[in-house]
């Protein structure tokens, strides 16, 4: 064979063997390539966001350094980049964060931070850091519209991740709902109280008699006409023959009128009256006595005999006493007020419903547990003090239940408190505490 042929074969050999190894190097990147998009999938979206939010929060740092002046105040944060004050302690905070996610927690929104970035342009010489924090912010914003939608959902996903911003954040929503649903409704009040005392039965010791003080206080219109109602009821239906009535006895209806506490609600009484829809009880205000710039106490007391039972043998229903918010309030106080002889060591649980939809729940329906709101609050023990009662909201509120047992024969200071406090609740919301009837002792 010629030489020039034996050339020809052995540069084809290497051809094919290159072309070989062409192909299987492609296929090892490739392999690589598919590996790594699919361990970024297995990825949850809290690390990604955690390693694009340091990789911002870094290099607007580094951007910050570059500046001719150490700004390390927002005051001269504000003097050297022209920015709003604002915004630049927003920055300045954030930088001090030592988790990625807290710090892009502090964060303005891309908006912002471009306006930052866009100032720092004109006061920086290094171009390079200020490409850095845009590209950096550029994969940040994709990722959160990619995957989260938008920086107000990215909001809530963070309060999940962040314990400790989740209240921030629900607390400056549930203001915004609170101006929203005022101006909707017409209507807003400082403050609702619901008491619920629960004492032995007076007349059956297998159950236990309940008192209720509801309360409104400085409910105002802010659109001329708008109606304006209070209102009072029960998730769980009372024992057959058990009514609602005054302390005077009176049953609580339409011809009766409702059982206003006067010598604590706001004078003179504005007119009202009674709808009775079931087990619950609407005071419907009437007329226009109560304006824009006019503002009404209004507090209703009533009693149920035999309401709740003493034990788990008469009945293993639980007591649910509590609230549904129709009026939208800055403060809801619920308060249960157990006296020292009824259901020794049962503590309460807090429950709280969405009534929208289906109304007022009954906790022991398994079907509304879908319909329960994850919340921040919790029940308060107030003590045996009856003088550890009193809320700034309502000056008069010792009086008040003190008026109360003193009408019922009962004795004020034998009470143990349980308190639920809400800030802004969300209007539709039901509160409820739930006590668990004690079983029967030996003994009992």
């Amino acid at each position: 064979m010629h030489v020039s042929d034996m050339k020809k074969i052995s540069q084809k050999h290497q051809n094919r063997e290159h072309q070989d190894f062409s192909g299987a190097l492609g296929c090892v990147i490739i392999m690589l390539m598919i590996d790594s998009t699919m361990s970024e999938i297995r990825d949850p979206i809290e690390h990604r966001l955690s390693r694009a939010a340091e990789r911002v929060r870094t290099a607007i740092g580094e951007l910050v350094d570059t500046m001719p002046v150490r700004v390390k105040r927002p005051a001269e944060f504000q003097r050297v980049l022209k920015l709003d004050r604002s915004l630049s302690s927003r920055v300045l905070r954030a930088l001090q964060m030592d988790d990625p996610l807290a710090a892009l927690q502090r964060m303005p929104g891309p908006h912002g931070l471009r306006l930052l970035l866009k100032a720092a342009k004109k006061v920086t010489s290094d171009e390079e850091s200020v490409l850095r924090a845009e590209e950096a912010l550029d994969d940040l914003e994709h990722l959160v519209t990619s995957e989260i939608g938008d920086w107000k959902a990215l909001e809530a996903a963070l309060c999940g991740w962040l314990p400790d911003a989740r209240e921030q954040f629900e607390m400056s929503n549930r203001q915004v709902a609170f101006r929203a649903m005022s101006n909707i409704k017409g209507v807003m009040a400082h403050a609702e109280l619901s008491v619920t005392l629960i004492h032995p039965g007076a007349a059956n010791t297998d159950c236990v008699d309940r008192a209720g003080i509801t309360g409104i206080c400085r409910m105002r219109r802010l659109r001329p006409g708008t109606p304006m109602g209070l209102l009072h009821g029960s998730s769980i239906a009372p024992p057959p023959g058990t009514q609602r009535l005054s302390l005077e006895g009176n049953r609580i209806d339409p011809t009766h009128g409702a059982p206003l506490l006067r010598e604590f609600s706001s004078s003179p009484t504005p007119k009202f009256e009674v709808r009775v829809d079931g087990e619950i009880v609407h005071y419907v205000l009437t007329g226009d006595g109560v304006g824009v710039s006019s503002a009404v106490d209004l507090y209703f007391a009533d009693v149920m005999r035999g309401r709740y039972p003493s034990n788990k043998s008469i009945s293993p229903r639980p007591a649910t006493p509590g609230a549904v918010i129709d009026i939208p309030v800055k403060t809801l106080i619920v308060d249960v007020l157990v006296h020292e002889e009824v259901w020794p060591g049962v503590e309460p649980e807090l429950r709280m419903y969405d009534t929208a939809g289906r109304g007022i729940a009954n906790p022991t329906d398994p079907s509304r547990d879908m319909d329960r709101v994850d919340v921040l609050e919790s029940i308060q023990s107030l003590g045996t003090q009856f003088s550890r009662f009193r809320t700034t909201e309502v000056a008069r509120y010792p009086d008040m239940v003190r008026f109360v047992c003193g009408r019922l024969g009962w004795d004020s200071e034998r009470f143990r408190g349980f308190r639920c406090r809400v800030d802004y609740p969300v209007y539709g919301t039901q509160v409820s505490m739930i006590f668990e009837p004690p079983a029967l002792t030996d003994g009992g």
